[in-house]
């Protein structure tokens, strides 16, 4: 499988930061000015937000060889919201936190764009050889481990607990307890249906026909 770059130096810190917040932050119609005042409110007052802001911190200091700098941003982070997210990981643009106590991270991994976390997961483990790449969409439920040096493709789906240390194909479900892999049918997540029929309009190709079923 194909690795991705994700979040590369092409790709400015704001414009991460930013494509993060507006992820996390909906404006539910608010006009700019006031939807600038609630980002500020919850950076100071939700752990999740504020532990997203950090990383992006941390990984323009690291950018940049400051890396002293950015591990002290890290380790703010780690007290403010129980997030541990390597400076050096490439974390793609609407990265979303949806609870950050537990989350772990480690240097060098890959993630694309869109990725949403749950509490308790860990990306990375320095015992095993090489570091995860994982694709774009992908969602990670709480006390997912995803271990070594694997490959996950766009929009998989690891259920909470489940233990991933093999690569997964587009589309895949990891569940609970050992990482058993099935297929995701259609209907079971819209929001990952939506995302695989734009892709597949993109492509010219229809991904929806002849999807397996779950068992």
């Amino acid at each position: 499988m194909e690795h991705k770059q994700v979040g590369t130096t092409s790709t400015t810190t704001r414009s991460l930061l930013l494509a993060d917040l507006v992820e996390m932050i909906e404006s539910r119609g608010l006009s700019r000015p006031l939807w600038w005042a609630e980002v500020v409110l919850k950076i100071m007052l939700v752990p999740r937000v504020r532990a997203v802001c950090l990383f992006r911190l941390s990984q323009y200091f690291a950018r940049r060889r400051m890396m002293p700098i950015a591990l002290f941003v890290q380790g703010r982070a780690l007290r403010g919201s129980g997030a541990e997210i390597s400076p050096s990981a490439q974390i793609g643009p609407g990265l979303i936190l949806m609870h950050s106590v537990g989350v772990v991270i480690g240097p060098e991994v890959r993630i694309g764009a869109g990725a949403r976390i749950y509490h308790g997961v860990t990306v990375g483990d320095g015992r095993l050889q090489g570091q995860p790449t994982i694709g774009d969409h992908v969602t990670l439920g709480a006390g997912a481990g995803v271990l070594g040096g694997v490959t996950l493709g766009d929009r998989v789906y690891v259920g909470s607990g489940a233990r991933v240390t093999r690569d997964l194909p587009d589309d895949a479900v990891a569940l609970a307890p050992q990482g058993t892999v099935r297929q995701r049918r259609a209907g079971l997540i819209p929001r990952l249906d939506a995302l695989a029929e734009e892709g597949a309009a993109d492509a010219g190709a229809d991904v929806s026909a002849g999807r397996p079923a779950l068992p």
